[in-house]
């Protein structure tokens, strides 16, 4: 039988073990996990209170930063971008959705100048960079500029589009921009067919009230609501 000197002893064991178990959890870093799933599914608002504290990872708190803007709340989106490069000037990524936050914002000039730096840093994104740029110019009522820039993507993107189909809540906002800017240039088989996309992509994000506000030029894209551009 065992003593009652083991018996402690093994008692004291276990609860030094646990101790150590419970400083293990605690000091563990929080993982972005529950931020960028909620963010994947198109749940903005989890993804966004998951992600928002300053002391949870780069992955989260990025993953707020876009759950932000799809909720609109820019000024939340700015502030952690802002947090995000400011540790890392050269995440060619932030810089990107900092340029987006800034353009909805109605700051062209910051925007532009933020879509310079992403592509600076990030060769990989030439092909979101060219549609954000072209949306930007329509907004700007520059069509030529917006038609030169949509002119080297405008092929391989609608192929990209179609293969992503519409159950993808991170690429709603390339479909909203998509359907601007072929509304813009009179294409409206495919913005009607790109806008309808973006909605069901995300429909809980607010970005197609940015995408489409008033005064900008970019009106939202009429047309039937379903079904692929002839």
């Amino acid at each position: 039988m065992p003593t009652l000197e083991t018996l402690l002893l093994a008692a004291g064991g276990a609860a030094v073990a646990a101790l150590l178990l419970l400083l293990v959890v605690a000091l563990r870093p929080p993982r972005p996990a529950a931020a960028v799933e909620a963010l994947g599914r198109g749940d903005f608002k989890s993804a966004l209170r998951a992600g928002a504290d300053p002391g949870a990872p780069r992955g989260a708190r990025f993953a707020a930063a876009v759950a932000a803007k799809h909720e609109l709340d820019l000024a939340a989106a700015a502030r952690l971008l802002d947090e995000l490069l400011a540790e890392d000037p050269a995440d060619g990524e932030s810089w990107l959705e900092r340029g987006l936050v800034s353009a909805y914002a109605g700051d062209a000039v910051g925007a532009a100048a933020a879509f310079e730096r992403a592509a600076a840093l990030r060769a990989d994104l030439a092909e979101p960079l060219a549609l954000h740029r072209a949306w930007l110019a329509v907004r700007a009522g520059d069509l030529a500029t917006a038609r030169r820039l949509f002119e080297e993507i405008d092929a391989p993107l609608e192929t990209k589009l179609h293969d992503l189909g519409e159950a993808e809540p991170l690429f709603a906002e390339w479909f909203l921009h998509a359907a601007a800017v072929w509304r813009a240039l009179g294409d409206d088989a495919r913005a009607a067919w790109a806008a309808a996309a973006g909605e069901r992509a995300a429909p809980a994000s607010r970005l197609r009230e940015a995408v489409y506000s008033s005064g900008t030029g970019t009106a939202g894209p009429s047309g039937p609501s379903g079904g692929s551009p002839s």
